[in-house]
């Protein structure tokens, strides 16, 4: 579709319905080709009319002359072309039929044309960028292709918002398709949006090594808005009774991670084996009974076996210190 801007119905930040008028194109070229393509169809009808009465014509002296070469009134040679023009008029409206037919799809196209020059919209969303105004001319040649063109209009279908998601190349074996995921967005604090997965993409980015994932939020409200940055927890699995304890309570050096645990008045070093990490809290899957107290803040003050003072806390509140007894 080729020609101007000749009127945009509609702006920025409308909403729009499904098949509504959007863009129309300057039609007049259009319309003379839909009137030119009539006007070759009925040109090509005509001459099936014509060849038809030529058939009969020609089907009336064969037969004429079939009857008089009986009565050797006329000689085989006139019956002879009579038989030709008979076979060369039945052979050319089969030609002409094809032209009706060529034209009849010539008109289709022409039709066809004209009807893209009436943009409208393929489902309901709202208006995000409008690039082009009235007069501004319009190419479909190019419209894919070409690094300098710009569409007219971008619209956005938002009741359901599609999030991706990076996730690292370790946790890549938890994600599967259909997990429950929850969002968070800074412009809605305290909202929390709930949807899926939806598709894993089965590779990794080699720069990144991330995988992306397809998170699908359902947005009745339209919310969520496109370009959004947002956080994104999925739900890989659920660990019942689970021994938690605030992660700055874990040390790690090199290879080894451990905890410090007061037993009888002194610090004691415990190795651990950690898991699922949430909410500031970290999984102990190995090490712990979960009775002993754990030192939290204060623990690189202490060495194991010296003497401390705990003080309870609360993990919701700020970590109390654990200090060397005097």
């Amino acid at each position: 579709m080729d020609g101007y801007i000749s009127k945009i119905y509609v702006d920025k930040g409308d909403y729009v319905k499904a098949d509504q008028l959007l863009v129309e194109v300057d039609h007049t070229d259009y319309v003379h080709a839909v009137n030119r393509a009539k006007a070759n169809l009925e040109a090509a009808r005509a001459n099936v009319v014509s060849q038809e009465a030529t058939i009969r014509n020609a089907k009336l002296n064969l037969d004429r002359m079939r009857t008089l070469i009986k009565d050797q009134y006329v000689s085989q040679q006139d019956l002879d072309n009579a038989q030709a023009a008979y076979d060369v008029a039945v052979a050319q409206i089969e030609s002409l039929r094809a032209q009706v037919h060529q034209m009849e799809v010539a008109l289709q196209q022409a039709e066809t044309n004209l009807t893209y020059s009436y943009i409208r919209a393929p489902f309901a969303g709202s208006i995000s960028i409008r690039n082009l105004d009235g007069g501004a001319f319009v190419s479909g040649s190019t419209g894919s292709t070409s690094t300098l063109s710009r569409g007219i209009l971008v619209m956005q279908d938002i009741t359901t918002v599609r999030v991706l998601v990076d996730v690292v190349e370790k946790d890549v074996s938890l994600v599967k398709i259909g997990q429950p995921a929850e969002l968070r967005a800074d412009a809605y604090p305290g909202r929390v949006f709930t949807g899926k997965v939806t598709r894993v993409v089965q590779a990794l980015n080699p720069s990144t090594r991330t995988m992306t994932v397809e998170v699908d939020i359902p947005n009745p409200d339209r919310a969520l808005k496109g370009g959004m940055f947002a956080r994104v927890e999925l739900l890989v699995g659920v660990h019942v009774n689970a021994l938690q304890i605030p992660i700055d309570a874990v040390t790690r050096l090199e290879a080894d991670q451990y905890v410090y645990t007061v037993q009888a008045g002194k610090a004691q070093k415990v190795p651990v084996e950690l898991g699922i990490r949430s909410n500031g809290l970290i999984e102990i899957t190995k090490g712990l009974s979960g009775t002993d107290p754990v030192i939290v803040s204060g623990k690189d003050l202490v060495t194991d076996g010296v003497k401390v003072a705990p003080t309870p806390m609360d993990v919701a509140k700020p970590a109390p210190s654990a200090s060397p007894a005097p």
